[in-house]
């Protein structure tokens, strides 16, 4: 009885959606998905939560390459980990994109003596659009400074060095 992707419960997709390293089986599949409460000290010594951030969601796979190809889907998985290529890890109960690589221990030893153990980190990468707006002056008198460059300091009668006596000023 060979393994089929039809049997699995778990599938690692790339972006055209095929899944990749098909042959690999999985042994345990572990989803993070956590956040980050923001806590702020008050000057009566308690703190306050206020708010938290969504942390990216990571997957812990544990995978046994055996049979005769795996050596060449460890290096399917290698070039998947080089290149930073996006991939989709469908479970049972969701589907994960934007998943890449972040990690891949390896552990050979004599009990599986035709295969690898492999523990791949999978970890979401989050992209965000930067947005650009003009800069609105807040007051329209100081708009005059706007494209100036570096403009070198002039005495003024405020900052001039004052002179206390006569004398003072002849031995400059």
């Amino acid at each position: 009885m060979t393994p089929t992707s039809a049997q699995d419960v778990v599938a690692v997709l790339n972006a055209d959606l095929a899944q990749v390293f098909e042959t690999a089986r999985a042994i345990k599949l572990t989803i993070g998905v956590g956040s980050k409460a923001m806590e702020h000290p008050l000057e009566t010594g308690s703190v306050v939560t206020d708010h938290r951030i969504i942390l990216p969601m990571t997957a812990e796979l544990s995978l046994i390459l055996s049979g005769e190809d795996y050596r060449e889907v460890y290096q399917q998985i290698r070039e998947l980990f080089k290149r930073g290529e996006l991939l989709t890890v469908q479970t049972r109960v969701d589907s994960y994109p934007s998943m890449l690589i972040e990690k891949m221990p390896h552990e050979e030893n004599a009990d599986i003596y035709d295969g690898v153990a492999l523990a791949l980190s999978l970890k979401e990468a989050q992209f965000v659009t930067p947005q650009f707006s003009k800069l609105k002056v807040a007051q329209p008198k100081n708009s005059n400074t706007v494209k100036r460059g570096q403009q070198q300091p002039t005495e003024t009668p405020a900052t001039a060095p004052r002179r206390t006596s006569i004398l003072g000023g002849m031995f400059k």
